[in-house]
């Protein structure tokens, strides 16, 4: 991409009402991508090392999300300790190792086992490394079928949205969730600060490694016409509202970013902390519902 182009033109609106890359990798550019340099250059939001704050926050997202899935599945198909998970896309493990610690038997999938191995070495057998359609169409092949599936800000990087969901609809047992977790790109705030001057550029396109950008809608119009029920939509704090403020834009000033993003943390660890997780949920669905927050959470059922 050129310094004189905007990033908003080198994406386009499709039929089901998400943005998607114009000219997209082939497969085997994308595989050579994130088998060889995405976490190794550090280009994902993926960190060498994570503060007390992050490390509180991902647990606390995880409790949140596995009490969500608790009140989805039937509790007669099998025992809590008997759930099978399998996190498409599994990076770092921290989702592996977290249902792993629940009694669940876990499985990864991903191109590269260069992260989970660097913060989860203990899992490395519990991992497929390889391209993640193969190995969702191994899995499918061998038989296998889980409780609850696991897309944590993957859908967004993958070449077919749709086929990834169509086969992760076949992994998944009758009665059982998949999880998708993306950016909320396009969104009606985002648009509205970029018409009223608050940013100067679609910040949230990020090429090469987002191919899709998934809004509320189009979240679950591809979710409907893959054959899944959209069972719960959840957001997260929205930081992007830092951005009417120019004392707190971290667009237009980017020394600005790691202040917003630790308050953001702070605020869900927060909430976590001292509120049920009922109420924590009810108040993250909310803010989805009217278009709020960083990122888009939605619990699936076949």
């Amino acid at each position: 991409m050129s310094e004189e182009q905007n990033p908003a033109d080198l994406v386009h609106r499709n039929a089901l009402g998400y943005y998607e890359v114009t000219q997209k990798p082939t497969p085997e550019q994308l595989r050579d991508y994130y088998a060889q340099r995405y976490y190794q250059e550090n280009r994902s939001s993926y960190q060498p090392d994570y503060s007390e704050t992050e490390r509180e926050h991902i647990e606390g997202k995880l409790r949140l999300r596995h009490w969500v899935l608790a009140q989805l599945l039937d509790p007669t198909d099998s025992t809590p300790s008997a759930r099978t998970f399998l996190d498409v896309g599994c990076g770092e493990g921290w989702a592996l190792d977290y249902f792993q610690r629940q009694g669940w038997d876990v499985l990864g999938l991903d191109f590269s086992s260069f992260s989970l191995e660097q913060f989860h070495p203990g899992l490395r057998g519990r991992l497929r490394a390889g391209d993640l359609y193969d190995g969702l169409q191994d899995l499918i092949a061998e038989g296998h079928q889980f409780d609850v599936l696991w897309l944590d800000n993957v859908l967004e990087h993958v070449l077919d949205p749709a086929e990834l969901l169509r086969r992760c609809r076949a992994l998944t047992r009758p009665g059982g969730v998949l999880m998708v977790d993306v950016p909320n790109d396009f969104s009606p705030l985002q648009q509205h600060l970029l018409a009223a001057g608050h940013i100067d550029r679609p910040f949230w396109v990020a090429l090469p490694d987002h191919l899709s950008y998934f809004g509320a809608e189009g979240l679950r119009n591809l979710a409907t016409a893959t054959g899944w029920r959209t069972q719960k939509l959840l957001g997260d704090q929205p930081i992007d509202l830092n951005l009417f403020n120019p004392a707190t834009n971290y667009v237009l000033d980017k020394s600005l970013g790691k202040g917003a993003h630790q308050a953001r943390l702070e605020q869900d660890n927060f909430l976590l902390r001292t509120a049920s997780l009922p109420a924590v949920a009810a108040y993250y669905e909310a803010l989805a519902s009217v278009g709020l927050g960083r990122s888009l959470v939605a619990f699936l059922q076949p």
